[in-house]
């Protein structure tokens, strides 16, 4: 898998931080299950956080350019 490949919702994916994602129910322990979260999902970022999250990105490359909050 390469990271230039993947669409924004796939790297969107791998970075969110692992915290975020729910426990496994236990009926459904052990059974080869991921979550995917979507635009209905809703979670606080510390700026710690976010600031990861933007290096995880920058580190993709040049192509990939994270902006937070608006551009004119």
């Amino acid at each position: 898998m390469h990271i230039f490949n993947l669409t924004n919702e796939q790297l969107a994916q791998i970075l969110i931080p692992k915290r975020f994602k729910p426990e496994m129910p236990p009926e459904l322990e052990g059974k080869n299950m991921v979550y995917v979260f979507d635009s209905e999902d809703k979670f606080e970022l510390t700026y710690d956080e976010l600031v990861e999250i933007i290096a995880k990105a920058r580190l993709a490359g040049p192509q990939l350019i994270p902006v937070v909050g608006e551009v004119n």
